[in-house]
């Protein structure tokens, strides 16, 4: 399984990944939606995080190329929590169960 991580703070991409591969899982990360989608073509990616922060149409074009590639999906809504908070609480048991 390798996850990537977009957003659009590095310093959120950087400690996403960081939780991520602590918690045994490959991870990459980017804020610039070329390189995520670059990433997403190389068919390596089995789970995409997309950050709150992220525009609407960038969005739809991540869940666009998600979609072609059989990737899933996950939205942030943090709902107030920091990053470390919603991806133990929120991502890391969806991905522990796939």
């Amino acid at each position: 399984m390798k996850v990537l991580a977009v957003g659009r703070g590095q310093a959120v991409v950087d400690t996403a990944t960081e939780l991520l591969r602590a918690n045994g899982y490959a991870a990459v990360g980017t804020i610039a939606d070329a390189e995520a989608l670059r990433v997403l073509d190389t068919g390596e990616i089995t789970n995409l995080i997309i950050g709150g922060g992220v525009e609407p149409n960038s969005r739809a074009a991540l869940k666009r190329k998600a979609a072609d590639r059989h990737v899933t999906v996950h939205e942030a809504e943090r709902g107030g929590r920091g990053i470390e908070d919603y991806l133990n609480e929120v991502v890391i048991p969806t991905l522990d169960r796939q």
